[in-house]
């Protein structure tokens, strides 16, 4: 037996996902232990029993892509993610309210709202829907402001700063040794380089603002970024569609 992944909408209940793929409601709530069928919730992810003859449908995300989704989704927006750092260093030069960090921290904050848009169009490249969120023990888990770290003190900040940068170059070149494909190796190792020239900033300017610093250790070197054209988002169906002929529920 098959078993293919499935994204709860806005008012589905167990029924009318059993209507919608011609299985039994038994089948559904066995197989993914719901202890309270009644209670299920957008962004949930829940598996159905798909029969062996099945044809894949457009909606359907076939491994390993879906796994790779999976992965870029949390450096998209999950917690510690693209998103989080765009909107901590945007909330970081206003709350500075100074030139000299202004200008340190907005355009670094700009790259991170680019990477989000690079990594967005390499979800839609898989064949999912670049929303703003991550799984969660197998529940979908919106992009929360909680995720934004608000320490006002400004050499904390900047340890904090480094720290991150660090290891998303770390974890962008990992990613881009586990995604074997050429156009989001691309875009990953882009990504890596950036936040290894991120790293250095910040270090440079803990060094001049917060008196006696041991100098940042260095990171592993970014190899050059390959060649890179940008992808066009596909057309392709919106990610798990559900039974409710286009609507919101």
């Amino acid at each position: 037996m098959d078993y293919a992944r499935y994204v709860v909408q806005a008012g589905d209940t167990i029924f009318k996902i059993a209507k919608a793929y011609n299985v039994e409601m038994a089948e559904i709530i066995q197989l993914n232990h719901l202890k309270h069928p009644d209670r299920i919730y957008a962004g949930q992810v829940i598996l159905l029993p798909v029969l062996e003859t099945h044809e894949p449908t457009p909606e359907e995300i076939p491994e390993p892509n879906f796994t790779y989704a999976m992965w870029l989704y949390e450096a998209y927006a999950g917690k510690d993610s693209e998103l989080t750092a765009a909107t901590t260093y945007l909330y970081q030069a206003v709350l500075l309210d100074r030139p000299e960090f202004d200008a340190l921290l907005r355009p670094i904050a700009y790259d991170e709202l680019r990477h989000l848009e690079k990594i967005a169009l390499a979800l839609r490249h898989l064949g999912v829907d670049p929303r703003y969120g991550s799984l969660n023990s197998g529940h979908w888990v919106d992009w929360r402001s909680r995720f934004i770290n608000y320490t006002s003190e400004l050499c904390l900040l900047l340890d904090l700063n480094i720290a991150d940068e660090a290891r998303a170059q770390h974890e962008y070149l990992e990613l881009a040794q586990k995604i074997p494909i050429p156009e989001i190796q691309c875009i990953l190792t882009e990504i890596a380089a950036d936040e290894e020239r991120h790293y250095h900033l910040f270090c440079e300017a803990k060094e001049q603002y917060c008196g006696e610093f041991a100098p940042c250790p260095p990171l592993p070197p970014c190899s050059p970024p390959p060649i890179y054209t940008p992808m066009e988002a596909p057309e392709i169906p919106p990610c798990y569609p559900g039974p409710h002929e286009g609507g919101k529920g």
